[in-house]
């Protein structure tokens, strides 16, 4: 039997996830994890289920009563994170359940997040914050390439130091990581140098074990003259010939013609099936996975052949698949904050679609990485079933940010706070724990990915690393949520000047409303955005254009201060001028 089971009401079933006095506060190492240890320490799950609402779209059905569940104290915890995954919409019905099914497995035996969201993008902001529970001002994570990268876990603890030191948990960490450079970088060698010192080098600076690099998926052309040297971007895509994703997940494949070489560390099923086993401890993994990152190669107009087609990618695999243009692409902007068209204008200029065909090869072929990425996917089930691991660890299947995919004519994950850029996918999955598929419409950001990791390993106090929720209470009853919104942070650069005036934003995602402030440094370039998601689920109306109704400044005044409220108590108010306490025209 597995270890989570039905409650027999025993004194044995009385520990919770989530105690705030759990033994574990002042710190400590777990004892070695057996069967009658594992009975001792476990978490006796309400029937609130039977309350769950928001239960009925796709699989999902609606909850019904049933014993409580007991699961481990510590469970093994996995993050299986994809790169650059939007919340599935602009598919036709059917779609995703016919083509991904490493989603609809997960789906079956998991809780799916509605209204889940990146705090921050691109990559390295929104991981930065994902790994520290803390924006920018705290974790030093800006912009993307922004040396030296994440700070040392004495300076800035990490869930990985914050695991090992408070619960005694094994961290590690398997694919992707996007938040420091190569160790020889530092030496004047180039950036895609990756050598076996960098595995030392991620446990001692940031304390995740085992890791597998080189890096992947942190370019998407050849740069030359870099401060770090040359980065050949082909040979960090997650699929085609690169497969780095497959070199993550199964290690390489001698007939993978052109696969990135690996430099050290096992891959994530070699670490599942041979050192897993005998850590005699609970581990936390993060399995981060490059694809769909791979679509920012096409139309790779700046190479010849094109860069997908060098990368050994082929039209024919998914020219097929039937995807259109979303319903949204054909916004003008014009009732927009002025940069994004600029940002649209010049990634146009770097990497044009010329012609319809082109436009809709860019969301077949979108669509198509993640059937690649959904294999590897399955992959990792397939063996956490084999191990017999499955029923002993709980999975949270998520993505780093979204994509625009061509939604208002846009690409990409900048200069915006649309629903396909920052809404993501995430499933929290245990096939004891979750018998049938359940959804939720509470609300989750990655600033709660921290506290919630910690919250489910046992950690006294969870909230009091960084500043996001946990979202066990969720987990254990999906009826409940935690918050009431979510915000979103934008201080990168990509395609434009970091003077362009309003490339910084700062948003507040609640109830049916999204209200973003754009501005430049210095305060330049200020200008606002405000969308009701229910009645404008395109985001084709910003409200805040022309002259606002009086209703819509009474939402206006309303939003800027619960967002303002939040940008002090995160600390993440620009610094450079004073921030508006209240809009000019609310």
């Amino acid at each position: 039997m597995g270890k989570f089971a039905r409650s027999n009401g025993s004194p044995e079933s009385e520990g919770e996830i989530g105690d705030k006095d759990n033994g574990q506060a002042g710190g400590g190492s777990a004892s070695p994890r057996t069967k009658s240890t594992t009975r001792r320490n476990l978490l006796q799950f309400g029937a609130g289920f039977a309350a769950v609402t928001g239960l009925s779209r796709g699989l999902a059905a609606p909850a019904v009563a049933r014993d409580p569940i007991e699961m481990p104290r510590a469970p093994n915890i996995i993050v299986l994170m994809t790169d650059q995954e939007r919340h599935h919409v602009h598919w036709p019905q059917g779609w995703a359940e016919k083509n991904l099914p490493s989603l609809q497995r997960l789906k079956r035996h998991g809780l799916y997040f509605q209204r889940a969201y990146t705090a921050a993008c691109q990559c390295s902001p929104s991981r930065g914050l994902m790994v520290t529970g803390g924006f920018a001002p705290a974790n030093r994570v800006t912009q993307t390439f922004l040396w030296p990268g994440l700070p040392h876990k004495d300076r800035q603890p990490n869930i990985a130091s914050l695991l090992k030191e408070k619960a005694g948990y094994e961290v590690v960490w398997k694919g992707k990581w996007h938040l420091s450079y190569s160790a020889n970088a530092a030496m004047g060698n180039g950036g895609e140098d990756w050598g076996p010192a960098d595995i030392e080098v991620m446990e001692k600076n940031w304390g995740w074990t085992g890791w597998n690099p080189p890096d992947a998926g942190n370019a998407i052309q050849e740069w030359q003259g870099t401060p770090f040297g040359k980065f050949d971007g082909l040979r960090t895509l997650g699929g085609a010939h690169p497969n780095n994703d497959g070199r993550y997940v199964s290690g390489l494949h001698p007939s993978d013609r052109g696969q990135t070489a690996g430099v050290g560390g096992e891959s994530v099923v070699e670490f599942l099936k041979n050192r897993a086993p005998k850590l005699g401890k609970p581990f936390c993994l993060f399995i981060s996975l490059v694809n769909p990152h791979d679509i920012g190669v096409y139309p790779g107009s700046w190479m010849k052949p094109s860069a997908w087609v060098q990368a050994g990618y082929r039209r024919e695999d998914f020219a097929h698949l039937g995807i259109k243009l979303p319903s949204n692409y054909a916004d003008d902007l014009s009732t927009k904050p002025k940069i994004q068209k600029q940002a649209r204008d010049a990634y146009n200029k770097f990497a044009a679609l010329n012609g319809a065909q082109a436009r809709e090869d860019y969301v077949n072929f979108y669509a198509y990485l993640h059937t690649v990425v959904d294999k590897h996917i399955m992959t990792v089930l397939d063996t956490l079933e084999e191990t017999g691991l499955i029923s002993d660890t709980i999975l949270l299947r998520l993505a780093d940010h979204g994509e625009g995919g061509l939604s208002h004519g846009m690409r990409e994950k900048a200069y915006s706070v649309y629903e396909e850029m920052i809404h993501i996918p995430l499933i929290v999955h245990n096939p004891e724990l979750y018998p049938e598929p359940l959804e939720t419409d509470a609300f989750y950001d990655h600033l709660d990915l921290l506290p919630t990791i910690l919250d489910l390993a046992g950690v006294g106090d969870p909230e009091s690393y960084g500043i996001g929720k946990s979202i066990v209470p969720i987990i254990r009853d999906p009826s409940r949520s935690v918050k009431d919104h979510t915000i979103f942070s934008y201080d990168d650069l990509f395609f434009l000047p970091a003077s362009t005036p309003g490339g910084h934003i700062r948003a507040v995602r609640e109830g049916d409303w999204i209200y973003a402030v754009y501005f430049g440094l210095g305060g330049s370039g200020l200008e606002y955005e405000l969308y009701n998601i229910k009645n404008d689920p395109g985001q084709m109306t910003n409200l805040l254009h022309g002259k606002p109704t009086r209703d819509t400044k009474q939402e206006w005044a309303r939003l800027h201060k619960m967002l303002t409220d939040r940008l002090v108590v995160s600390a993440n108010l620009p610094d450079d001028f004073g921030w508006p306490l209240q809009p000019a025209q609310a």
